[in-house]
């Protein structure tokens, strides 16, 4: 019951925070639920979003900013850079990082309703806390447009932190299904 009541306190932050939202997205697995709450309203050519990411053991939240455009050689190819900010509760531990990266969406010509984005994101040493190498966020995504506002989708995400003393520490690391609303 604990669970559910911060899952729903933080799908009401999420959409509270962002209610210029023009999409959300959420995907499950077996172990993690995600939801992003996403706008292109602020200004042309920028994207911005917030979301959380909870499983037992992780509660992760970002704030993403981006400057987005369609590369001129491709039209189907959209491009964004930008950065993503962290604030995650992993094990009992509190980490806070600044992650540098940049995303690609691609419509496939013969069918633009089928779509792939991939994104990657960095944070450095510098830009973390606690004794941490690195942070990587690979997302690779399949999506189909079923209905002219909702799309359905999965991916495969991975984020993990690389300790200074140890290993890598997987925060997620799998296959999610999840719907996407557009507004």
């Amino acid at each position: 019951m604990k669970k559910i009541a911060l899952y729903i306190v933080s799908l009401l932050t999420i959409t509270t925070l962002n209610s210029q939202a023009t999409n959300l997205a959420i995907d499950i697995s077996n172990d993690v639920l995600s939801v992003e709450a996403g706008s292109k309203n602020f200004s042309q050519d920028n994207e911005f979003s917030v979301a959380m990411l909870h499983a037992d053991d992780v509660h992760l939240y970002s704030l993403k900013g981006l400057v987005t455009g369609v590369l001129e050689q491709n039209k189907n190819l959209e491009a964004a850079l930008g950065g993503k900010a962290y604030v995650i509760r992993f094990f009992g531990e509190n980490i806070q990082g600044l992650g540098l990266g940049g995303e690609l969406n691609y419509k496939i010509p013969m069918n633009d309703k089928f779509q792939l984005h991939g994104s990657v994101y960095y944070a450095p040493s510098p830009t973390l806390s606690d004794d941490l190498d690195y942070l990587t966020d690979l997302t690779i995504t399949a999506s189909y447009q079923l209905l002219i506002n909702g799309t359905v989708y999965i991916n495969y995400r991975n984020i993990q932190v690389n300790q200074a003393l140890g290993g890598d520490l997987k925060m997620d690391n799998g296959f999610n299904l999840g719907l996407k609303f557009l507004f």
